[in-house]
């Protein structure tokens, strides 16, 4: 009986091995430095501006608001009047002060003619001089009223004014531009963008797809000196093209994009951006050394959007593992 229950007993089964678990290869994606060419360049797409504009405003602050003549984007002819203050009865004044001019000539001139001579004669004279003078007086405070174009062209800037505000004294109010003389304005992100771009420069510009030559005929270097810190803080993002045969269908405010060579280094060591890894400020690569990975400080020159200037750190040949 004691066999007999014992066959009833399971089989001890052997136990199984584990699974052998491959460790897993790093693959690099690498590429060696090589020497080369690299060449920084300024690309942008600027406006086309008027070289000959010209900011309109008063010389005397207090005068309020009466009409303003024209909106932005309207052709003006010279002399027209674009904006004028509110003078209460100037105009009526002068009318009545050209009929006391007429008055004064005619009495001077008759006496002339009645054949009176010394003080008599001479009163007349000072009478219609002091007419005349007054009237002067009295035209002159009408033209400082109002705001005239200097030349034919297009209202390019209004000023946020209504009648009935008081104007300031060489604020300007209205701009006047010559859509004749066009040249490109370039305002940039940032100033550091423009560290390398000097007047002299010349690049392309393509419109309306045909290209044209162009020069930097002003950069942050020799922008004009201002008081005004918003004004000096554009002019340090602000360069100007002058277009060498400008097209003749440009129209202000139109885009046209540019392009101006910068810096350019030959027989570098260069590598792809991607293989550049920065922490913290520090600027390295990574080198694959057999199946291991090596970090070395590198010390960069010129970097374009696709490639990066090696000055010092890594040799030719040196094999760059990629950011992945």
């Amino acid at each position: 009986m004691v066999a007999a229950g014992c066959s009833l007993l399971p089989q001890e089964e052997e136990a199984l091995a584990p699974p052998l678990v491959q460790p897993k290869e790093d693959v690099f994606d690498v590429v060696e430095a090589k020497r080369g060419t690299i060449q920084t360049v300024l690309r942008g797409s600027a406006t086309f501006t008027s070289s000959r504009s010209e900011p309109l405003y008063f010389r005397e602050s207090g005068g309020r608001v009466l009409t303003i003549h024209v909106k932005q984007g309207d052709e003006v002819e010279a002399g027209q009047t674009l904006l004028e203050l509110d003078v209460g009865d100037l105009e009526l004044r002068i009318r009545l002060q050209k009929l006391n001019v007429e008055r004064a000539q005619i009495q001077y001139e008759q006496a002339r003619l009645d054949g009176l001579t010394g003080r008599d004669l001479r009163l007349r004279e000072i009478d219609f001089e002091r007419e005349r003078i007054n009237l002067e007086a009295l035209e002159e405070q009408l033209a400082k009223s109002r705001l005239a174009a200097p030349f034919d062209g297009v209202v390019t800037y209004i000023a946020e004014i209504a009648p009935g505000d008081t104007v300031t004294a060489y604020r300007p109010l209205i701009t006047v531009s010559d859509p004749n003389h066009v040249r490109l304005t370039y305002v940039a992100a940032s100033a550091t963008d423009l560290l390398s771009v000097h007047p002299g420069m010349e690049g392309e510009v393509k419109y309306d797809g045909e290209t044209y030559r162009a020069k930097v005929v002003q950069a942050p270097s020799n922008a004009p000196l201002t008081a005004d810190r918003t004004e000096q803080e554009r002019n340090s993002r602000t360069i100007v093209l002058e277009l060498e045969h400008p097209p003749e269908d440009a129209r202000i405010g139109a885009g046209a994009d540019f392009e101006i060579p910068l810096q350019r280094r030959e027989n570098v060591i260069v590598i792809p951006r991607a293989g550049l890894r920065t922490y913290l400020g520090r600027e390295y690569v990574q080198i694959a050394d057999g199946e291991r990975r090596k970090e070395v400080d590198v010390e960069v020159g010129l970097k374009t959007p696709t490639e990066v200037e090696i000055v010092r750190g890594i040799e030719e040949g040196a094999r760059v593992i990629l950011n992945n």
